[in-house]
């Protein structure tokens, strides 16, 4: 169990021994900084309980085979992630080393998008959906060339490897603008708690794990960005915690525990995912997606290049931001607008805004910066961020009402 996790070894043994002795709660959180590792645990976590045999890493049941493949009919995936960059990386990682392990990552990166359009969760609201209906199809027709007939076997026709790369990452880039919001619709976890009651699904069943006969199948849902998640699918995700279904498993990814209600955050057990070291991420970049220690300081910056921003150039802004906030006469505005490309400008200030709390932090540890001032900032730039993504807010507009608002904090 939990091979490909790196980094997060406390919590990997506490998992497994869990996992072992069937002691693993119906409902947690897995919270901690970006690229920590926490959807690749939720998912190795929905391998182990969904397994026909005993969880092990090379099992090779038709239940494993599905969870890698992200196509298990017992597990949903819910919330916003960086699909845009992921899909990309691992399309990269595919055409540089064409390798079986390569194959597996980007099919996976693709499905985690995918799999938010299960009509489980649209059902009833086909119309939604129903102009990018053709999109995923042909996305599945071309990941079905990509998927390993079976361990170790390749599937892929590299004549035509890099044309297909091209479409699969064109259609995908398409179909994640269709979830405009990171917020968790509550009519998404209405269905979803639907499903979760259903005794059984038609095609669900798996093997026991003793090997004689079949049971229904453990059910898991893995919600992305739980922190995101607006008052009213907060207060029904509550309803659903407090009359858990039994033979369930519901997994909350977030990176800030402590924007979830305490009304949900008291029912569900903590795993605190540390920040990976140095070292340990440039194990990740090497062994995960075949890049060198000396082109990408860390994760974050190789994810950040995927998006088409500099790191370097945009940790200077966040600077140049920031001093502009705190009084400087240089007016910085026009400098970061003149970054903002159509097809990138929210992209760009999302990373912006992040780039600007993590100079905060930085400044806070130097001494530059009260802590009664940057928690008075913290909350102006995380409300900025609320109006950029949910609320659709425009890039240069949220850049400038930022500004003249931390400006007017003191």
């Amino acid at each position: 169990m939990f091979e490909n996790i790196i980094g997060q070894t406390s919590i990997v043994q506490t998992l497994q021994q869990e996992l072992e002795t069937r002691s693993f709660p119906s409902a947690v959180v897995f919270y901690g900084s970006s690229f920590s590792g926490k959807l690749s645990t939720a998912l190795e976590v929905a391998r182990v309980l969904t397994c026909g045999r005993k969880g092990e890493w090379s099992c090779s049941c038709p239940a494993c085979r599905k969870q890698r493949l992200l196509i298990h009919p017992n597990t949903l995936l819910l919330g916003w992630r960086y699909f845009d960059q992921e899909i990309a990386a691992a399309a990269d990682v595919l055409r540089r080393t064409r390798q079986l392990s390569a194959q597996y990552l980007f099919v996976r990166a693709v499905r985690k998008l995918t799999r938010r359009f299960d009509p489980i969760l649209w059902e009833g609201e086909e119309a939604k959906i129903r102009r990018i209906e053709s999109v995923l199809v042909e996305i599945e027709e071309h990941l079905d060339t990509f998927e390993p007939a079976a361990s170790g076997e390749h599937a892929i026709n590299y004549e035509r490897l890099e044309q297909r790369l091209e479409r699969i990452v064109a259609l995908s880039q398409t179909l994640s603008k269709a979830l405009s919001s990171d917020n968790v619709p509550i009519n998404q976890l209405r269905r979803t708690s639907s499903w979760l009651h259903m005794t059984a699904l038609a095609g669900t069943v798996a093997e026991s794990r003793s090997g004689s006969g079949t049971t229904p199948g453990t059910k898991i849902v893995i919600l992305e960005s739980a922190d995101k998640m607006r008052d009213a699918s907060s207060n029904y995700l509550l309803k659903l915690l407090e009359e858990p279904p039994g033979g369930s498993c519901l997994i909350l990814i977030t990176t800030r525990r402590s924007a979830i209600i305490p009304t949900v955050r008291s029912r569900l057990r903590p795993y605190l995912f540390v920040e990976r070291g140095k070292q340990q991420q440039v194990e990740v970049l090497k062994r995960i997606f075949h890049e060198q220690s000396e082109d990408y300081s860390d994760l974050r910056e190789y994810f950040l290049y995927w998006k088409d921003v500099n790191p370097s150039q945009l940790e200077t802004l966040a600077r140049r931001f920031i001093e502009a906030a705190l009084g400087s006469e240089e007016d910085v505005i026009p400098e970061i607008e003149a970054h903002l490309k159509p097809k990138s400008a929210r992209a760009f200030v999302s990373s912006l805004l992040e780039e600007i709390l993590r100079q905060l932090l930085v400044l806070l540890r130097e001494q530059a910066l009260s802590p009664f001032l940057l928690k008075r900032w913290n909350e102006s730039i995380r409300r900025h961020q609320q109006a950029l993504v949910p609320f659709n807010q425009q890039p240069s507009l949220t850049i400038e009402s930022l500004y003249y608002s931390l400006r007017t904090i003191r």
